[in-house]
């Protein structure tokens, strides 16, 4: 494989070399994970989408709007730096309407609000910050929609990706292995080991990821400034599937483990 290293006759002749079977680790495909995703995008952008009507009850405003002495309670307040929320109660000649939006604002100073109304129907009512940042507020609901629902589209076509690499690899069998390191990146967060690393797929380059915690992390060779991580491969096949630290990820037993594990120790490799 290209950009792969060299790995010493000690680690090559301690791994086992009968006919080993893919063992995938739960949450190896990442369905769950998936799943959590899809649904809290959809939701982002469903909220987001709930919008669109008050923008538009804005924009009619807008069009014909008059001041008028309405009695007006809530606030404006600033959150995350970037945004201005808005929620207000009005209340003129015996009706109430209520307003809430958003609209991004770098000002961090106190929002004053003056109301208003349809000229034609003095009952529908808003304040005029809702009007001056209608444009606004459209254009950046549009933005955060088309940024939540292409993650949704874009989280279901990775698992797809995923579930046709996962049966491609458990395809092989049962079969010698190859032992082999590849580039990688290595990211610790949340007590979570990463490696994400590139394998060819009908022709394709894939990137895929381990994700293993303190028990479970990938195997990682640093040589040179370069990251790599031990993977095996069927020879016919010839994608990497990527080795934990217990080797929980190949069906090898106690003994094939042990013996494996002394051969990285005594070249430093663990």
């Amino acid at each position: 494989m290209q950009n792969s290293i060299t790995l010493s006759d000690k680690v090559l002749d301690a791994f086992p070399t009968r006919p080993l079977k893919l063992v995938p680790l739960r949450g190896d495909g990442g369905l769950f994970r998936t799943l959590f995703l899809v649904i809290v995008m959809l939701v982002l952008t469903v909220f987001s989408a709930y919008r669109i009507p008050n923008i538009l009850y804005d924009y009619k405003i807008s069009e014909n709007a008059v001041p008028v002495d309405a009695t007006v309670e809530g606030s404006c307040r600033s959150q995350l730096f970037v945004l201005t929320n808005c929620s207000v109660d009005l209340h003129y000649n015996g009706n109430e309407v209520s307003r809430n939006f958003t609209f991004l604002d770098l000002g961090s100073k106190d929002v004053l609000v003056e109301p208003v109304a349809d000229a034609n129907d003095l009952s529908k009512m808003t304040v005029d910050v809702a009007i001056d940042n209608i444009w606004l507020r459209l254009i950046s609901t549009v933005i955060f929609i088309g940024l939540f629902g292409f993650s949704v589209i874009f989280f279901i076509y990775r698992q797809i990706l995923m579930s046709k690499v996962r049966k491609a690899l458990l395809s092989v069998g049962t079969q010698p292995l190859k032992l082999i390191a590849i580039p990688a990146k290595m990211v610790v967060s949340n007590k979570q080991f990463i490696a994400t690393y590139y394998i060819n797929l009908e022709g394709k380059e894939i990137r895929i990821a381990y994700s293993g915690n303190k028990k479970t992390p990938p195997i990682v060779i640093e040589q040179n400034g370069n990251t790599y991580v031990l993977a095996v491969y069927a020879p016919q096949q010839n994608i990497p599937y990527a080795l934990d630290v217990p080797l929980a990820r190949i069906q090898a037993t106690p003994e094939e483990k042990q013996h494996f594990h002394e051969a990285l120790i005594k070249e430093g490799l663990l």
